[in-house]
């Protein structure tokens, strides 16, 4: 295949509180939403070829759990609660784990702009101060630096939410948590299948497409840091 020939590649990156908080319902919903991401890449041909997907989690410390991947061909782990909630080490982690991606890809790969989906229960536990690695990870003197979209819900905190986005914050409406995590992650597929069909033709494409009904989010006015 020629350079011209290259798919241009939408790199995805999963951002995943596995706090205790999120024990029990609510971390086997997310458990349970997997495959259905994978499946998307399996039976859409063309969702495949464009779509690249890494996830990382994150408590005290950031786990990159999935490298950026074809996720039609990889293990899913089965991801486990962990400790605290730390924003800094959530931004440094997938920071890296964006730069170790792409930069993996083979040379003269074109690629849409990264995004990735940031999703949390609770609030920022550690001392750490989470703002300086935001402002890193979204630095637009970064090549990488990619489009970041918040879902909150549980416990979590509007306004962090509003801060972290670059654009698209939202907070799940309801009190069933699993329900919550059920409808980000289908709100994520949704996203990922649209985006990557319309990308695939340059003359339809329209950027990042969210399907985020009234009914089940709330959208929220993005701050700045």
């Amino acid at each position: 295949m020629t350079q011209s020939e290259l798919f241009t590649v939408f790199p995805v990156f999963l951002l995943v509180d596995v706090s205790a908080s999120m024990a029990g319902g609510p971390i086997e919903a997310v458990n349970k939403a997997l495959p259905d991401i994978q499946n998307e890449m399996r039976v859409n041909p063309m969702v495949g070829e464009i779509a690249r997907i890494g996830l990382t989690t994150f408590s005290d410390e950031a786990r990159v759990v999935i490298p950026m991947c074809d996720l039609a061909d990889a293990h899913l782990p089965e991801l486990m609660v962990e400790g605290g909630t730390n924003f800094a080490a959530a931004f440094r982690g997938v920071r890296q784990a964006i730069e170790s991606g792409l930069t993996s890809l083979p040379k003269g790969t074109p690629v849409y702009r990264p995004v990735v989906f940031f999703m949390s229960d609770g609030a920022h536990q550690s001392h750490d101060d989470w703002v300086a690695p935001l402002k890193e990870l979204r630095d637009s003197g970064w090549k990488f630096a990619p489009e970041v979209v918040t879902f909150g819900f549980g416990q979590s905190q509007r306004e962090s939410l509003q801060k972290i986005a670059t654009r698209f914050a939202f907070e799940a409406k309801g009190d069933d948590t699993v329900n919550q995590v059920r409808e980000i992650m289908s709100a994520i597929v949704r996203s990922i299948r649209t985006t990557s069909t319309s990308l695939a033709d340059p003359s339809k494409a329209q950027g990042l497409y969210l399907d985020t009904p009234t009914e089940t989010f709330t959208q929220l006015p993005t701050l700045t840091i």
